[in-house]
């Protein structure tokens, strides 16, 4: 009975340590996609940084050598924003308080447009909404209409892994 016991527990540890190397290995084959498409330089050139390329659209809150958080405001009717990119996997948050959202287009260097037309939503307290971004190539944005009015800018937390 005893040595089905240590056999049982023995078994439950090694699962565990397949588990947690099986886990490992999916992180780093990720991270090594995420580090091999960014290492794109026709995607990802030199000079066009979206903080370098875009100033006035994203502006440094902090940043050290795993993060760089940036404040992202909505870029004013008529004003878009340059062609820049984001060369790091993000957070982007948005404090969300329902109304119409802003009508705005993302624009690729290939002349290809996504366009984002706002959407109504009930009016509420507030509460943050939170997407992961890969790594974003060249682009810039334009609005359209602001929908209910200025909104508070988005932030993105831009993690630092190696490019």
């Amino acid at each position: 009975m005893q040595q089905i016991e240590l056999h049982n527990r023995h078994y439950a540890k090694n699962k565990f340590i397949w588990i947690g190397l099986f886990a490992v290995g999916l992180i780093v084959i990720y991270a090594w996609r995420v580090v091999a498409a960014s290492e794109n330089k026709v995607d990802f050139p030199d000079g066009y940084d979206a903080v370098q390329a875009a100033p006035n659209s994203h502006k440094v809150l902090f940043e050290n050598g795993l993060v760089r958080v940036l404040e992202v405001p909505i870029p004013p009717v008529g004003k878009p924003e340059p062609m820049h990119h984001h060369h790091w996997p993000s957070l982007f948050l948005h404090w969300d308080t329902g109304g119409k959202s802003p009508h705005i287009r993302y624009h690729l260097p290939d002349g290809s447009v996504k366009d984002i037309p706002g959407k109504d939503s009930p009016t509420h307290p507030g509460h943050w909404v939170v997407r992961w971004m890969n790594p974003e190539p060249m682009h810039w944005v334009e609005t359209v209409d602001y929908g209910t009015g200025q909104e508070p800018p988005y932030i993105r937390v831009e993690i630092k892994i190696a490019p």
